[in-house]
């Protein structure tokens, strides 16, 4: 099925700002502050995990309910993450979190979004 330009348009938004939070934790770690970068890390996990849903159900076909994408995105989040989701993200990303503590979030995080936009291009090139 063919991704309509507006939307394709917004896939590609969502990995971009994806992509840019994952750079701006990788600069919060290089100065030590884990719990900048989670802050950061987490959207870019929501953005990525939102173009998954998507793809798997086409939003120009029928629009999910809020509450039915929410629940599939946190389906979505790859390990570490969605053990996050589980927990009350106020008081985890406000938490004092060590750079150590946080570099294999920022791996599983840069690997999701790599997925991600190979199975958006895939996509694209089936259509």
């Amino acid at each position: 099925m063919a991704i309509p330009t507006r939307w394709r348009t917004t896939f590609e938004e969502q990995i971009a700002d994806a992509r840019r939070r994952v750079d701006a934790a990788e600069a919060q770690l290089a100065k030590g502050e884990g719990q900048r970068a989670l802050q950061d890390l987490y959207p870019a996990v929501v953005a990525a995990a939102t173009v998954r849903v998507w793809l798997e159900h086409p939003p120009w076909v029928r629009q999910l309910s809020t509450q039915e994408l929410q629940r599939k995105t946190r389906d979505a989040f790859p390990n570490l993450f969605a053990g996050m989701a589980s927990l009350d993200m106020k008081d985890v990303l406000n938490s004092p979190w060590p750079a150590d503590a946080v570099r294999p979030y920022h791996a599983e995080a840069q690997a999701f979004i790599r997925k991600t936009q190979e199975q958006f291009e895939a996509c694209l090139a089936q259509s």
